[in-house]
């Protein structure tokens, strides 16, 4: 019985693609954290600012 191994192409992108996940995972965490609002947020703020003003 043949051995089923990836071709060495899909293990590198396969594994570029987990360790871009867990990047943004990461980076999404740190901005949660430190209350960092992303740019459609400030995009949003620019576009109505009578939202802001109470």
């Amino acid at each position: 019985m043949k051995d089923r191994l990836m071709s060495p192409q899909l293990t590198l992108s396969s594994l570029f693609c987990v360790l871009a996940l867990a990047g943004l995972c990461v980076v999404t965490s740190v901005r949660d954290l430190s209350g960092v609002e992303g740019p459609a947020f400030e995009q949003q703020a620019e576009l109505s600012p009578g939202l802001l003003q109470g």
